[in-house]
């Protein structure tokens, strides 16, 4: 995918956009200037991908505003990369209800090793926000794994 790289790079340097890649997740954000042309901006980004001999999933394609939240890969990126709060509070409650109910009747997808997986999800909450991953992992030493 160099040649995609390459390309779309120039056509965000040239929109003043800063144009980044992850496996197959694209994204491009800038100010003003994307904002003014920003169908032109879609369209040739659109003929530079199609070009290069590659498919855009326009299910996948969404533009997001400043006041919105901007997820990327699961992260929101507004401001600062965080843990979205619907993720979080997902977690929390799930934490809540093996603690009180305990982790049999809390692992509803049948997750063979459910307490490293809840482990997990808390490591990834801490990579981007440690102190919520704390808080988290507070409730999750309270769980009586015994039963």
């Amino acid at each position: 995918a160099y040649g995609l790289d390459r390309r779309l790079t120039a056509l965000a340097d040239a929109f003043d956009v800063t144009h980044t890649r992850y496996a197959d997740d694209m994204t491009f954000s800038g100010g003003g200037e994307l904002s003014r042309g920003l169908g032109r901006f879609l369209h040739l980004a659109r003929t530079v991908v199609v070009d290069e001999g590659f498919r855009l999933n326009d299910r996948k394609t969404s533009v997001m505003r400043r006041s919105q939240s901007q997820r990327v890969l699961g992260v929101v990126v507004n401001d600062r990369l965080n843990v979205g709060r619907r993720d979080v509070d997902r977690l929390r409650a799930e934490l809540h209800e093996a603690r009180v109910r305990g982790p049999i009747v809390a692992n509803r997808n049948g997750v063979i090793d459910y307490r490293r997986h809840l482990l997990g999800r808390i490591e990834w909450i801490g990579q981007l926000n440690p102190d919520r991953a704390a808080r988290l992992l507070a409730s999750f030493d309270q769980i009586d794994w015994t039963g």
